[in-house]
C-alpha cells in the first residue's frame, strides 16, 4: 500500500470515527453547535515541560515532543508506559520477553529486544524526574502520582544522561504543596482487579517553605488473563504495592526535594503461546492466543527501592541544579519460552507438551548517578545550560538454561561507569530567530565478569564520543514556530546478555552512531482552540545494534548481537481542536518507511538481514479520540474515546513469519461523574477485543508468540480532600 492510499484509509477511518465521537456525545446530552462554536472556544492553554532541561512551553521547544498532562493520565487510566501507544506518534511500547514487569519502548524505530537481561540498554531512555532508570525490568510502574509525562523523540544525544539514541521518556512526579489536599482512589476490574491508592499533601512549617507529601498503592488481581490447559488453572495474577514519600523545600533562593520510593511485584509471570502452522498460517496450537500449554509454573518478582534528592540554588544570571539519585533492584524470573511443545513432534511417545526452553534469571542491580548543571542567560539574547554528568552500576544475573533438556547455567558480574560534559546555547538574532548549538561527550568504560557453560571471562572496554547538536527555530508569529535541526546519537558498544558460548559473549558488538535530521512547524490556530503540530526526520544509523536468534546448527537457540547499517525516515502530525467548551478532539498520524542497508560488524556474520525492515517500526500508524464534559445535574459527566491503529510491521529484524505482526486495531474509552468532591469513572481498553500478538521468534519445534493483553474495564471511585 502507497502512502497515498495510506493516507486515504486513514482519513476515511477517522471521519467514521469522529462521526461516532459526535453521536456518542449528543447521546450524553450534548448539542454539538456549529463550526461558528469554535470561536467561543476556550484556548488550550500552555504545558509547561521540561524537555530541554529547563522549564519551556510545549509550543516552544524545537523539537518533537508530546506532553501527556495528570488529567489525561487519569481520565484515559493511563497507568504503565504501554498505555503511550494510545496517545503519542510513533511508539510502540510492549513487554519485554522476559518476565512481565519489563518494558520494550521503541520510538521512531528504535529501542531494544532483550530489556529483561542485565546487560540490555535501550535507544529510549526512562526518566523518572529526569533520573536515568537502567533497568528496564522495573520501568512498568502505575503507583506514582504523576504530574506529566513527557516523550522526546529523536537522539537526545545532548542534554539527556544516558543511551537515548532514539528518544527519551520522562515521568515527572507530583511535587509536595504547602496547600494540604489529597486524594484517596478505590477500584475493582476485570479478572477481580482490585485497588486502593491515595495521596496527601501539605505544609510540614508555619511559614509553608517545607512540605512534604505521600502516595501508595496496593494492588492484586486473580489469573485469568490466560488459561493454561496442562496445568489446568487460570495464569496471570498479580499483587503490587508501593510507597513514595517527599519532602521539598521552597526558600528565597535555594530549593529542594527528597524523594525516596519502595515497590513490590509478585506474580506468575508471563506465559508465551506455542505455534504450529496450519493452512499456512501460523496459529496458537492451543486454538487461542487465550490458551497457554507449558507444564512449567512462571513467576515474577521484582523489588526495587531509592532516593532522588534535586537542590536548586538561583544566582545572578541562572539556576545551579543538583540532581542526584541511587537505585537497589532485585528482579526474579521464570518463563518456558517455548509455550509448552507437543512431545510428539520432537519423537517422544506422547503428545503432552514439554518445556523445551524453560530459563531462570535472578538480577540484583544498583545505580547511582550525579548530574549538576547551570542554566540561565547571558544579557539579553544568549541563553545556556551546561553541566556535568556520572552514572555508574553494578548487575549481577545468574541465569540457568535448559534448552531441549540440556541444561547450562551463565553468570554475568557487569559494572558500568558513565562520565559526560554537556552544554547548548540559544543565540535569540532577533526576537523571532533563534541559533542552537550544543554538544555532548561522552565517556562509558564497561567491565564484565563471569562464566558461561563453566568457562570463565573477564572483559572490558572503553567507548567515547563527541555528540553535536545544531539548530534554528523562526517565529513565524507569536503562534507559529518553524524549527530545522540536526543532532546526533551516541549507544556505547557492549556484551551480549543472551549469548550462549564463551565466543559470543567475549565478542563485543560495537558503539551505534545516529544522526538526525528534523525539521518541524507546531502552531496554536483559531484563537489558541487548534493546535497542529508537524514534524519530519530523517535518521541514519551506523553499527546498529541488532539481536538476531541462531534457528540452526550448534548453537541453534541461542542469539547474536551483530551490527548494521541502516536508514529511518518520516513524517508526524499531532493535532488538538477545542471545538466547543468541553468538547476536545485530537488525533495523530505517523507514516515510516526505514531499511537495514549493509552490514558493518567486524566480526564474523551472515549480514542476513539486509534490505529487512527495521522491527516495530510500522509503514502507518494513527490515532483519534475526544473528550467530552457538560453539566448534568448536580455534577457533570465526562466521557471520551481513543481509538488507535497501525499498520502490520516485523517485531524482530529477521522479518521471519514469527515475528510478523499484523495490522491491529484498538478502541479504548471511559464514562465518568464528578460531583462535588467525588468522582466516579469506568474505564475500559481493548473494547474491541483485540486478538493477536506482540511478537515472536523461532528455531526448530520452538515457535512462541506472545499475545495482547484482551478487553479490560476498571470501575474506579475517587475523592478530593
Amino acid at each position: 500500500m502507497n502512502n497515498q492510499s495510506v493516507t486515504i484509509d486513514i482519513l476515511v477511518r477517522a471521519r467514521r470515527y469522529l462521526a461516532g465521537a459526535s453521536v456518542l456525545a449528543i447521546m450524553a446530552g450534548a448539542t454539538v453547535p456549529a463550526m461558528a462554536g469554535a470561536e467561543q472556544a476556550a484556548e488550550l492553554g500552555d504545558i509547561i515541560v521540561s524537555a530541554q532541561r529547563v522549564d519551556q512551553k510545549l509550543q516552544d521547544v524545537p523539537a518533537a515532543v508530546s506532553a501527556v498532562t495528570a488529567d489525561t493520565l487519569q481520565k484515559m487510566q493511563i497507568s504503565t508506559a504501554i498505555d503511550l501507544n494510545r496517545i503519542v506518534p510513533n511508539v510502540k511500547f510492549s513487554s519485554v520477553t522476559g518476565g512481565s514487569a519489563g518494558l520494550s519502548p521503541y520510538v521512531r524505530g528504535g529501542g531494544i529486544t532483550d530489556g529483561g537481561m542485565a546487560l540490555s540498554e535501550s535507544e529510549v531512555g526512562i526518566y523518572l524526574d529526569n533520573v536515568y532508570r537502567a533497568r528496564l525490568s522495573a520501568a512498568l510502574v502505575d503507583f506514582l502520582e504523576l504530574e506529566r509525562i513527557e516523550v522526546v523523540r529523536g537522539p537526545q544525544g545532548v542534554l539527556y544522561g544516558r543511551n537515548s539514541s532514539a528518544g527519551a521518556v520522562n515521568m515527572i512526579t507530583k511535587a509536595p504543596s504547602a496547600e494540604f489536599s489529597g486524594t484517596i482512589e478505590a477500584g475493582f476490574g476485570t479478572w477481580n482487579e482490585r485497588r486502593l491508592k491515595g495521596y496527601v499533601t501539605g505544609a510540614l512549617s508555619e511559614d509553608g517553605k517545607w512540605s512534604g507529601s505521600l502516595n501508595g498503592m496496593v494492588r492484586g488481581r486473580d489469573g485469568g488473563r490466560q488459561y493454561n490447559v496442562t496445568l489446568d488453572e487460570k495464569v496471570g495474577d498479580e499483587s503490587f504495592e508501593g510507597i513514595q514519600g517527599d519532602v521539598a523545600y521552597a526558600g528565597d533562593t535555594v530549593t529542594g526535594r527528597l524523594t525516596v520510593f519502595y515497590m513490590h511485584t509478585d506474580g506468575d509471570g508471563q506465559w508465551a503461546v506455542p505455534t504450529t502452522i496450519v493452512a499456512g498460517e501460523i496459529v496458537p496450537s492451543t486454538g487461542s492466543y487465550r490458551k497457554v500449554a507449558s507444564p512449567v509454573e512462571s513467576y515474577t518478582r521484582v523489588s526495587q527501592y531509592g532516593a532522588t534528592l534535586r537542590l536548586s540554588a538561583d544566582y545572578d544570571t541562572g539556576t545551579f541544579t543538583s540532581i542526584t539519585g541511587y537505585s537497589e533492584l532485585s528482579d526474579d524470573w521464570r518463563q518456558d519460552f517455548s509455550g509448552g511443545v507437543a512431545g510428539s513432534l520432537i519423537g517422544l511417545p506422547s503428545d503432552d507438551p514439554v518445556a523445551l526452553f524453560d530459563r531462570v534469571s535472578e538480577t540484583d542491580q544498583w545505580q547511582f548517578s550525579q548530574e549538576f548543571q547551570a542554566a540561565g542567560g547571558l544579557g539579553e539574547r544568549l541563553d545556556y545550560v551546561a553541566g556535568v554528568y556520572f552514572f555508574t552500576e553494578k548487575a549481577t544475573q545468574d541465569v540457568l538454561s535448559t534448552i531441549f533438556f540440556s541444561p547450562s547455567s551463565t553468570l554475568f558480574v557487569a559494572t558500568t561507569d558513565s562520565v559526560a560534559g554537556f552544554g547548548q546555547l540559544t543565540y535569540r538574532v532577533t526576537d523571532s530567530l533563534s541559533l542552537i548549538a550544543g554538544g555532548r561527550y561522552t565517556l562509558d568504560q564497561k567491565k564484565l565478569k563471569g562464566s558461561i557453560g563453566g568457562a570463565a571471562f573477564d572483559l572490558h572496554e572503553r567507548y567515547d564520543r563527541f555528540t553535536p547538536k545544531l539548530g534554528v527555530d523562526y517565529k513565524v508569529t507569536p503562534d507559529v514556530l518553524l524549527y530545522a535541526s540536526y543532532a546526533q546519537g551516541f549507544k556505547s558498544g557492549g556484551y551480549n546478555g543472551l549469548a550462549g558460548n564463551l565466543v559470543q559473549i567475549s565478542t563485543p558488538f560495537l558503539p551505534q552512531y545516529t544522526t538526525a535530521y528534523e525539521a518541524g512547524v507546531k502552531s496554536d490556530l483559531l484563537g489558541g482552540t487548534l493546535r497542529l503540530n508537524l514534524a519530519g526526520f530523517y535518521n541514519k544509523i551506523r553499527n546498529r545494534q541488532q539481536s538476531l536468534t541462531v534457528a540452526s546448527g550448534p548453537d541453534i537457540g541461542t542469539f547474536v548481537v551483530e551490527n548494521y547499517n541502516a536508514t529511518l525516515k518520516g513524517v508526524e502530525l499531532e493535532a488538538t481542536w477545542r471545538a466547543f467548551d468541553g468538547f476536545t478532539l485530537w488525533g495523530n498520524v505517523s507514516l515510516n518507511d526505514g531499511k537495514y542497508t549493509s552490514c558493518s560488524t567486524t566480526v564474523s556474520a551472515a549480514c542476513s538481514i539486509i534490505d529487512n525492515d527495521p522491527p516495530a517500526f510500522p509503514d502507518w500508524s494513527y490515532a483519534v479520540g475526544f473528550d467530552y464534559e457538560v453539566d448534568v445535574g448536580p455534577g457533570s459527566l465526562r466521557l471520551g474515546a481513543d481509538f488507535n491503529a497501525r499498520a502490520a510491521y516485523f517485531s524482530t529484524a529477521d522479518n521471519v513469519a514469527i515475528g510478523f505482526v499484523k495490522q491491529q486495531e484498538f478502541l479504548g474509552g471511559y464514562v465518568g461523574y464528578d460531583y462535588d468532591r467525588w468522582t466516579v469513572q469506568l474505564s475500559g481498553k481493548n473494547l474491541l477485543q483485540e486478538k493477536g500478538w506482540t511478537t515472536g521468534f523461532g528455531f526448530s519445534v520452538v515457535q512462541p508468540q506472545f499475545a495482547v493483553d484482551p478487553r479490560t474495564v476498571l470501575a474506579t471511585v475517587r475523592y478530593k480532600f
